[in-house]
């Protein structure tokens, strides 16, 4: 009998997706640019974050955290989003020239 093998899954490490995810980092390798589908967590240290970077995403997901899927109304999702955008805009300027940010699976470049 011949068991299956399963392909380890890659991503492009070279982007970096801004995504939200209960209790996560809300950063992520995608394993495809501008594709909604697997990914894998990238945490703050690795990527050095300055401690405002970070308190501002933990902050993010904390918020994120008190979504119900059941509710989707009871979501302020408008600030969560603009905020969402902020912060990808201030990781890609950040990591430029390092990483490739992605928010809503569209690139942010970063500013100057």
């Amino acid at each position: 009998m011949r068991l299956a093998t399963m392909e380890r899954r890659t991503h492009d490490n070279s982007c970096l997706t801004v995504w939200p995810e209960w209790a996560s980092s809300g950063i992520w390798h995608p394993e495809k640019r501008g594709i909604d589908g697997p990914v894998s967590m990238v945490g703050y240290r690795t990527l050095n974050l300055p401690l405002v970077l970070r308190e501002g995403f933990e902050k993010w997901i904390e918020q994120y955290d008190f979504y119900a899927p059941d509710r989707p109304q009871d979501f302020d999702w408008e600030s969560f989003d603009t905020e969402g955008f902020r912060l990808a805009q201030a990781l890609a300027n950040f990591t430029a020239g390092k990483y490739v940010v992605e928010y809503k699976l569209c690139e942010v470049t970063p500013n100057g």
